[in-house]
């Protein structure tokens, strides 16, 4: 008994004091994926987040990502969006008149962005069918368009091209500024930077900046409003020099277009959740005054935001929320109702109205030509159908999904994208870049898992921002939640007719989801370097006699 004690005990110590090998750090299973994945996370991870140190990156991907655009607008042949005649009654503020074919069906099949010098009166110019003026930031991008088509040897008015060649200039700078307020190393910022690039390049939104439409201020405007608010909060400067961009930008995106008044409850939240303050990272506890006196700018903002969308919404042309407002019961609620009937009289209208169901304001059927159309006028407001599908939820289920199909078929077929006489046939669609496009299409056949991105980027960007402290998490947040608003301000508002082209700026969030999921994943896996850094150089505590006398320590 006693020697088998004995071999134990020797055995045990043998065991304990064998030498352990040196590590190689190579793992059992590492293999070529993972290896990849460290060189990926190497190269292009976030490191260690912080800010600035990155102007001549910055600049660098802002002139790549405005010649990428370029290239991309222009080789082989200018390529836009043909206008439906909604176009004109913005541009021709500006005095002048484009040059196509008079026919609506010939000047839909191909681009035509010659505007001559042409003064338009009366209901010529304005909202279609009333004369009423048509405002939008786009003008912006117009008027700056019509200064430098001379240049080009464009004529004296205005090409649309030369508003294509601004809009990359004015993305370009987006970019660069992106690339400056993004945390992390500079090839991190640059990989965000071109795959936000890689959306915008896509034809279903780039093809926007040659066309009269309103659509490419309200892209760049979303892209600008995003780079002001991450450089918002990441409080590296003082409060009103970060409100500032924000208000600016803010403004314009919403007069991009009336939809865009969705923008308006994202901002309030936004400019309410504030950044990391100077207390918060000291560790001290900011005082309680000082804590809501925080508040007073953001508040400001928000008041003059808000101030500026009621007055903006007040001069919309009245004959565009008119035909709105027809379309969402006549193109929308009615063909897809259950009991059109009973619909009809909820909203205080005669039964017979449902003989124009499925119509618009042009067609032959149109309830706008019965006698009794002005008790809908009277009757049936905004806020009326609002209050319908308050007290019927259930409808909101297929429309969302009508919705959801509409915004993944992003290419508007019925009008081209080619000018004349370049060897294409009518209305063909420019298809040199369709990376969004694919996506999309193939999304259309799980519909449900563009509704599983957007959760993704949503659940990612708070844990980002509650447990990174980064503000990439808010914006994914913002983005998301922007989005969805955008979404079904569109689909309540505008109905069947038009909801292609207006869903284009909720598909835009969607796609941003992308290169957000990027940026989320890589700050998630990113280890905490900062803290392995502190734990690194710990000494081991000196051992005294006693301890060096056990064989242990001493080996």
């Amino acid at each position: 008994m006693v020697e088998t004690t004995v071999g134990k005990s020797a055995k045990s110590d043998v065991e304990e004091f064998a030498p352990v090998p040196v590590r190689s750090g190579m793992g059992p299973r590492s293999g070529p994926l993972r290896m990849a994945g460290r060189f990926l996370a190497r190269t292009f991870g976030p490191g260690e987040l912080t800010l600035g140190g990155v102007r001549t990156p910055a600049i660098v991907a802002g002139l790549v990502s405005a010649i990428a655009m370029l290239v991309r607008l222009f080789v082989p042949g200018p390529v836009g969006v043909a206008d439906q005649g909604d176009g004109n009654g913005l541009v021709c503020s500006l005095g002048v008149s484009n040059v196509r074919p008079w026919d609506y069906a010939d000047f839909t099949r191909f681009i035509y962005p010659s505007w001559t010098p042409h003064p338009l009166v009366g209901e010529a110019c304005g909202a279609a069918g009333s004369g009423e003026p048509v405002y939008s930031s786009q003008l912006a991008f117009l008027w700056l368009g019509k200064l430098v088509t001379p240049l080009f040897g464009w004529g004296g008015g205005l090409d649309m091209r030369a508003v294509g060649i601004v809009c990359c200039l004015v993305f370009g700078l987006l970019i660069a500024a992106l690339v400056a307020v993004l945390p992390g190393r500079a090839s991190f910022r640059v990989l965000i930077a071109a795959l936000v690039t890689v959306v915008m390049a896509d034809g279903v939104f780039a093809d926007f900046f040659i066309s009269p439409y309103p659509e490419p201020a309200a892209f760049l405007g979303t892209l600008g409003l995003l780079v002001a608010l991450l450089n918002y909060w990441n409080g590296a400067r003082s409060r009103w020099l970060t409100i500032l961009p924000v208000v600016g930008a803010g403004v314009f995106t919403i007069a991009a277009k009336p939809e865009m008044v969705s923008w308006l409850p994202v901002l309030a939240l936004a400019l309410l959740w504030l950044p990391q303050g100077s207390t918060r990272r000291s560790g001290r506890r900011a005082p309680e005054g000082s804590r809501w006196r925080r508040f007073a700018m953001p508040l400001v903002a928000i008041m003059a935001i808000a101030a500026f969308t009621v007055a903006f919404m007040a001069v919309q042309p009245k004959r565009t929320a008119d035909l709105n407002i027809y379309n969402a019961v006549f193109a929308e609620l009615l063909p897809h109702s259950p009991t059109p009937e009973e619909d009809l009289k909820w909203l205080g209208l005669d039964p017979g109205f449902v003989a124009a169901s499925g119509t618009t304001v042009a067609s032959s059927r149109s309830a706008a030509l019965t006698p009794r159309f002005h008790e809908f006028q009277e009757q049936v407001g905004a806020g009326r159908l609002a209050a319908f599908y308050l007290t019927h939820p259930e409808r909101l289920i297929g429309m969302g999904e009508r919705g959801i199909t509409a915004m993944l078929t992003p290419e508007l077929s019925y009008i081209g994208s080619f000018m004349e006489g370049q060897g294409h046939e009518p209305f063909a669609k420019d298809r040199r870049f369709p990376v969004v496009l694919g996506l999309f299409t193939a999304l259309k056949s799980a519909p449900v898992a563009l509704v599983a991105m957007q959760l993704l980027t949503l659940l990612l960007g708070l844990a980002v921002a509650f447990r990174k402290k980064a503000a990439v998490g808010r914006v994914a947040v913002v983005v998301v939640v922007a989005g969805w608003l955008q979404f079904w301000v569109v689909v309540l508002g505008s109905g069947q007719p038009e909801i292609y082209r207006q869903l284009l700026v909720s598909g835009f969030h969607a796609a941003l989801c992308v290169p957000l999921l990027v940026a989320l994943i890589s700050i998630l896996a990113s280890g905490p370097e900062k803290a392995l850094q502190q734990t690194e150089p710990q000494a081991m505590p000196e051992a005294g006699p006693e301890e060096l006398r056990n064989p242990a320590v001493s080996a």
